[in-house]
Parts: C-alpha cells; structure tokens; sequence
C-alpha cells in the first residue's frame, strides 16, 4: 500500500511538523496533568461519586463509567487537532471520527475491566490483592499488544510480501513469526507482539523500503528479541507502574473498592505516568543506541543509516534536535544522533538495556485508567499508533 507523505501547511509561527506536534502534545499532557492535579487537591471524586466499599459493584462501575466517557469527551479537542489538522496525510474529518470513536470506545472498554478488576480484587482481598489484579492486567495488555492494535483501529492482517519474507530470511528471522498488516498511518512501525517477543507485527509500507534497509530493520528487530531487550522494556515497564500503584494507594490513602477511590487511583496514576514520560526516556534511548550498535555489527552501517533515515522521514522527519528537547521529550533519538553513534559491537546491548521501557510504560497504564498514553506527541489524536506507539 503507498502512503504519500503530504508536507504540512505553513504554520502562522513558523513551526517545523515535527515541533508544532510537540507543542501539541506538551498542551495535552500539560491538560491532562492539570485536570488529574486539580481532581486530587480538591478530592473532586469524594463530592459526586461514592466512597462506600458496600455500594453494588454495578452502581460503582456506573459512576465509574460516567467519569472515564468524560474523561473521553474531554480529549476530543486535542485529539481532533493531531488527527485531522496536525498531519501529513488526511483522510477527512468523518473517517477520522470514525476511527477516534471505536478507538476511544475500545479504551474506555478496557478502562472498565481493569476498574472492575481492580475493585473487585480490592474488595476480596485488600490492597496485596489490588496490585495483584493490576499486574495481571499489565501482562494481558502486553501479551496482547499486537491483537489489541488491531482492535483499536482497523488494521487488517495481508499477506507477506515475498521480498519482506527474503529479508526476514536474510536477517536470521522465521518469516512464519513475520504479520504483515495495512496501517493506515505511515507513522505506525509496528514491533513485537507479546511479553517474550513471539510475533513481529510490520507495517505493509516496510515492503517499499529498499532491500539493504529492510534486512537491517528487520535484523535489529531480530537482535531486539534475542539479546532480551524487548523483554526487559516490558517486565521494566509493568515494575514501574506497579511502583507507581503502590506509590499512589499509599500517598492518597484511597482504596479501588470504592468509585471514588478507583478515580482518584486514576488521577494519582496520571501523575505518575507523567514522571514516567519525564523520568524513562533516557533509558530507552540508551537502549536505542545499544540495538543500533548490535545491529551493525551484523549488517553493517551503510544499510542501517538508510533504514533509520527512512523510517524518521515517515515519522517525525525532525534530523536534528537539542539537547533539552531530545532529553525530556524524545524516548527515541533523532536520527542524526543515532547515525552519528553508529558503531560495530555485537556485545553492545547489556542487561540492563530495557527496549522501550517508556512506551511500554505508556501502553500498560491503560491498566491503571491513565489517558497519558494517547495525549504524547507522537501519537495523540491517532488511535492506530495508540498500541504500538511510533518507535525506532
């Protein structure tokens, strides 16, 4: 499928694609982060939702419910903004619409079963039960990122092309754990799908990409999997959060048994995404850097660099950033920076390096009925990018 690039209309200030969708995000994480202060501080939930550890359980989800669809309601504007206006290829408003209501639906579905979840296991056990729902919750999420990307959004399942199935080949890869599907998004890179990388979700426009750069992309995918590194961003990124729910529990002193306790959680768990999104770049873009060098060991740094060039153009198409911008925005660096730090060591990728981490941390706060995860950047106001954010 061809996914033409349509460069964005001048903005009034001058901004770059590229940082006008940064100041956007910055305002929706800025919102989202205001509101959830805003919640705590004057215990908003405590005035209209109930606190009572007795109430049905299907009164409790109600309010519950009420709360999360305006939650929904409230992100439209945002949304609407880095859907239809802030983009290089338009669909027009009502497919958008059309694709950011099942997204948002599919969302607030989740929400739902993990509040369910939470409340009940908080009402059958207390708070060690709670945490425990939550990290099962977490770990569906991951084990199905792939399915769940599709569900979000339309993206349908096509055949491998055979020059991605050879180049799967030539990069070490079993072509059978290669899914090819049809994103609407030239953005959407795909990645591995599950906890222990059993499925490797890649966009059909990969196929496009010349032969040396889709092998190298596919070969540092490979070597994201086999050195552990996709692992490690998961179990990385369910541990923080799990952090983050205990941290929360225990400063606002509220239990999920109750509505109001389960919102004011969400709202505490909105902070803590926030110190996430802050806190869990850096070690994502050492990460980056380690796969990088991994990768051109094996297959050299000539296809790597035209992999890497490629696939930002379709996505930020920003070459060069500071400092501070890459530093406290940016999980993955820009593509000068990694071309510059191209180097040839099989060994490079370390035990420590957790692929991802700051967006696997993201996509799991869905767990803990976060919006954080669609307000960055990268992603806001595209539900096809909601699952498997843009990435390297």
């Amino acid at each position: 499928m061809t996914l033409p690039t349509l460069p964005l209309p001048a903005s009034p200030h001058g901004l770059t694609y590229a940082r006008a969708r940064l100041f956007l995000g910055i305002t929706a994480v800025g919102s989202a982060v205001v509101l959830a202060s805003s919640l705590l501080y004057a215990q908003l939930p405590s005035w209209g939702m109930s606190m009572s550890e007795v109430q049905s359980v299907a009164a409790a989800l109600l309010q519950i419910g009420i709360a999360f669809a305006a939650v929904q309601v409230a992100f439209q504007i945002v949304d609407l903004m880095g859907g239809v206006w802030l983009v290089r290829r338009r669909d027009g408003a009502f497919r958008w619409l059309a694709r950011w209501a099942r997204g948002s639906a599919v969302q607030w579905m989740v929400w739902m079963c993990s509040a369910a979840a939470l409340l009940l296991a908080a009402r059958a056990g207390g708070t060690p039960a709670a945490v425990a729902a939550f990290i099962g919750v977490q770990l569906w999420l991951a084990a199905t990122r792939g399915r769940m990307a599709r569900v979000i959004t339309s993206l349908p399942v096509v055949p491998t092309p055979e020059r991605i199935q050879q180049a799967a080949a030539a990069a070490g890869l079993n072509p059978s754990r290669v899914q090819v599907v049809d994103s609407p998004d030239e953005s959407f890179v795909g990645g591995w799908a599950g906890i222990t990388a059993r499925t490797l979700v890649v966009p059909a426009l990969w196929a496009q990409l010349p032969e040396p750069a889709l092998r190298a992309m596919l070969l540092r995918r490979r070597v994201a999997a086999t050195s552990g590194a996709h692992t490690r961003g998961v179990i990385g990124a369910v541990l923080w959060n799990v952090l983050g729910l205990v941290v929360s529990l225990t400063l606002t002193g509220v239990t999920p048994a109750s509505a109001a306790g389960m919102v004011t959680l969400a709202a505490a768990m909105t902070l803590w995404a926030f110190l996430g999104v802050l806190v869990l770049p850096t070690p994502s873009r050492a990460a980056v850097f380690a796969l990088d060098a991994a990768a051109t060991a094996e297959g050299g740094a000539a296809p790597m660099r035209e992999g890497i060039e490629q696939l930002d153009r379709w996505q930020d198409d920003e070459p060069v950033r500071s400092v501070g911008v890459e530093t406290i925005f940016h999980p993955v660096p820009g593509r000068t920076a990694r071309i510059a730090r191209l180097v040839g060591n099989a060994n490079a990728v370390r035990w420590w390096h957790a692929h991802h981490v700051a967006r696997h941390a993201l996509w799991l706060g869905w767990g803990a009925c976060t919006p954080l995860s669609r307000a960055v950047h990268c992603n806001v106001g595209r539900p096809a990018l909601w699952a498997m954010l843009p990435g390297d």
